[in-house]
């Protein structure tokens, strides 16, 4: 059977820091709430009030969000830049990008390869393929695609990208506080290569569902023009999360998730789920399954939700840090909208110079 490993990382966190306050203050702003109206002054007062208790409730303290000016084709070609880095472009065989916030056609995948002519001539016809409606989950929906690609057709080399701008997609008003304030923006993602000579080497993947009537509705939302950027999503196509059922669903499929690989006999050294909400789904869950929440990579705090960039940016952290090292496990752990699931174990083999550890 072909091996399949990641042979790099790479991960964009924006500069604009917004904190749990901020963020209150936006909501209040981007509403259409008259302060001298006595029952809009009350909202407006409990929205401050909620605002200092989002860390105490969630665990998030901060999140980040792109520059105005900023595109998502042009972070995602960013990404890919560094993740590129000196390897020869016309070894790319296929560019899949998931995002939650940017939908349409032409479509990112397309752009990226559109923008990257001009500096990369040598990069020959890739397939192209954009995911979004799994959203949170998305990245791994990639990599369970880009494995396939690798073991079944081929492929020597496949570029996966999450590239989220979550700030243009929320809804700027207080009665969208409990899904708003929980998200923010970055761009993360891997190589993976054909072999085993890479950083990791991806042990099992998998994609699957747990959609049924109760599930399809819980979260609800578009993204921007993917062509359009600067076109505003419609008020109605704002993103929308029911977060209790949310929450104890997304638990549930993170325990199922663990278990189903602790049964197998694999051993889990570092776990990276979804970064949903810390103290609700992510600590709670390491609890139930018996993992040290040492061993929990979380970014939750300083990152809030960044939808489907969430692992990447984990493990570009993980495998760059100085906390695991050559031998380590891995185990990747997504959930979306509807319930969409996905996951995989990684081995790391060869971690970057600048660790320690390696």
């Amino acid at each position: 059977m072909t091996d399949v490993s990641i042979a790099a990382t790479a991960s964009i966190l924006p500069e604009t820091v917004v904190s749990n306050r901020d963020i209150g203050e936006k909501l209040i702003a981007g509403s259409s709430l008259h302060i001298e109206d006595e029952s809009a002054a009350e909202l407006v007062e409990q929205t401050r009030t909620r605002a200092d208790l989002i860390e105490k409730k969630t665990g998030l303290r901060a999140r980040r969000f792109f520059r105005p000016e900023q595109t998502p084709a042009e972070v995602g070609l960013d990404l890919l830049n560094r993740l590129m880095d000196k390897e020869p472009w016309s070894g790319l065989q296929a560019i899949i990008v998931s995002s939650s916030s940017a939908h349409g056609f032409p479509g990112m995948s397309q752009q990226i390869v559109a923008r990257s002519r001009k500096d990369h001539p040598d990069l020959g016809h890739p397939f192209v393929l954009d995911i979004g409606s799994n959203a949170c989950t998305g990245f791994m929906y990639a990599l369970t695609i880009g494995a396939g690609l690798i073991k079944g057709m081929g492929f020597e080399r496949v570029a996966c990208l999450a590239v989220e701008f979550s700030s243009r997609c929320i809804a700027y008003d207080p009665l969208a506080f409990g899904t708003s304030t929980l998200f923010g923006d970055a761009a993360a993602g891997v190589i993976l290569a054909k072999g085993d000579k890479g950083i990791a080497s991806l042990d099992a993947v998998r994609a699957t569902s747990m959609i049924d009537e109760t599930t399809i509705g819980l979260i609800k939302g578009s993204g921007m023009e993917a062509a359009q950027p600067a076109l505003d999503v419609p008020p109605a196509a704002r993103w929308f999360m029911a977060g209790p059922p949310v929450a104890i669903g997304a638990t549930k499929i993170l325990v199922d998730e663990i278990r189903r690989y602790q049964t197998q006999g694999s051993r889990i050294d570092w776990l990276i789920p979804h970064q949903a909400n810390l103290t609700r789904i992510l600590i709670p869950a390491c609890k139930t399954v018996e993992i040290d929440p040492s061993r929990l990579c979380a970014s939750f705090a300083e990152t809030g939700n960044t939808s489907s960039a969430s692992i990447p940016l984990l493990l570009d952290d993980l495998v760059r840090g100085d906390r695991a090292k050559t031998g380590d496990t891995a185990l990747l752990v997504g959930f979306g909208a509807s319930f969409a699931v996905g996951s995989a174990l990684l081995t790391l083999r060869s971690l970057p110079a600048g660790n320690r550890n390696r």
